[in-house]
Formats: structure tokens, sequence, C-alpha cells
């Protein structure tokens, strides 16, 4: 199968793939969270997997809204440990390093290693952590990237300093496509609602939730980019195999909503560590 991930080569998109379809899909890169979804809609691929959020960085945005914006689905997730590496084209001292190259999740991911023994030195931001070990490579300052062992060895650098992630590091991974949402019941449940921007809204449809004993494990806000001057929630739902009651919150949100987008039910994994 063809499927395709956040590129280039050597990132943690593709790692995630393979841990989720096995060693032998075949994965496709693109440059960004919004292409892999034009990529979809375009037909040039059955499948996706992008990153949601990250228990360091938090939700990653433009996945939320690539989720309100393309009729997809949602069929599965799988979580991942990060491990991160400091990176560079020699081999460093702490000390000599002048420049760290990276991307803000990636960043965040690693703040508290670089408050502690990188402080002061001057960051550069770039679009991933591949691009970031790209140009270290051809980099006059003794400069450093944060990515994982895979991509080093892929690029020919040296890993100065393994494991500078924080605590309890790991990235969520969805599975996209585009047929129709599925109805039979995962372990939990996406949906997009927009909500009347009026007292008492969204007290009421998550009242609906608790009356069934459903349980929200993430609720997030956003300006809904559909209906000007309003406000739309993406929510997910533990379902634990209670499909009647799935379906009848459902449709009790259509009452106090202008919409729902219902994206699937579907189970999680775990990714293996590494």
């Amino acid at each position: 199968m063809l499927c395709a991930v956040l590129g280039p080569e050597g990132t943690f998109s593709e790692e995630a793939a393979h841990l989720y379809w096995g060693e032998g899909v075949e994965v496709s890169a693109a440059s960004s969270i919004p292409e892999l979804f034009r990529m979809l809609a375009g037909g040039e691929v059955e499948d996706v997997l992008v990153p949601i959020d990250n228990s360091q960085a938090g939700s990653i945005d433009v996945c939320i809204r690539c989720l309100q914006e393309y009729q997809v689905s949602i069929k599965g997730e799988i979580v991942i440990p990060i491990r991160q590496h400091l990176i560079a084209a020699r081999e460093y001292q702490l000390e000599d390093i002048e420049l760290i190259v990276s991307q803000p999740t990636a960043l965040a991911q690693c703040g508290d290693f670089i408050e502690r023994s990188l402080s002061g030195v001057r960051t550069e931001i770039t679009s991933s952590t591949t691009k970031a070990l790209q140009i270290i490579g051809a980099e006059s300052k003794k400069a450093a990237a944060i990515g994982n062992q895979r991509a080093a060895a892929i690029y020919g650098l040296e890993i100065i300093q393994k494991d500078i992630q924080n605590q309890d590091n790991t990235t969520r991974f969805v599975h996209i496509a585009n047929n129709s949402p599925s109805m039979e019941c995962g372990e939990k449940a996406s949906l997009i609602c927009s909500l009347p921007d009026i007292p008492g809204a969204l007290y009421k449809a998550l009242e609906i939730f608790a009356v069934k004993n459903l349980n929200l494990n993430k609720i997030e806000s956003r300006p809904d980019r559909i209906k000007q001057g309003s406000f739309c929630f993406y929510i997910e739902v533990e379902v634990g195999g209670n499909k009647q009651m799935l379906v009848q919150a459902l449709e009790e949100l259509k009452q106090y909503c202008y919409s729902v987008k219902y994206l699937g039910s579907y189970n999680r994994r775990n990714g293996d560590d590494r």
C-alpha cells in the first residue's frame, strides 16, 4: 500500500508509519500537513498518518484545522515515544556549539536540556528536523540539530548527545482516509462541533456526554474557519464499545450546534519502544 507522511526521509512520521502499517509499507513524503490532506483529497494516496499532538508541545493546530476543512475520517491512532538526540557534522563538545537549527516542536520537546546545557546559544528555525540535519551538514559554524538516530545515520552525521528530550515525550499520530467515518464502535471517537455564541451553549453540549456516561478525554476550542465569528470544538470521546450511546449523543448534539462533523470511531495503538 502507498501512504503519505510528513517528510522528508528520516522523520518520526516515517518511523510511526512503519510501526503502524509494518515495514513493508510504501511511504510518500509531503512537505507540510496541509499538503498531506491535499494529496489525500486529490487521490494521490489512500491513507495518511499525521501528527495531532505531542505530550510536551501540545496539539498541532494545523492538523485539527485540516480535519475540519477536508471531508476525511479518522481510522486509527498510534502513540510513539520520541527520543531526540543532539546531532552535528562533527563530534563537537557541548561548549563548542554556536548554533542550534531545529523546528519549534522539537525545540519545545528538548527545552529542559537546551536551557540547562546550551543556554544562550542562538537558534535558527526550520520546517522539519530532517531539514535541519541537511542544513547543519553544510553550515560553516559549529552547528547542531535535533533529530532521531535513523535520520543521523541517513545523513552521515554524528550524535553528540543522546536522549535530550524532556521526560515522558510522546507524539500521537492519527490515520486519516477519504472514506466515510465508521460507526463501528472502537475505543474512542472524534468529532468537531460548532456552537452558537450564547450563554450555556457549551454546557448544554457537554451535558449530553455526561448524561450518557461518555468520558471526554480531549476538548479544544478554536475560531471556526467555516462560520466567521463563531468557535468550533474538537472533541475526543471514550466510547468503550457503547455504540448506542455514541449514536444518541451525536443526534442530540444537533439540537445545540450549528454543525456536527463526526470523524469516526477507532482504536488506539502504542508504538514499540526503540
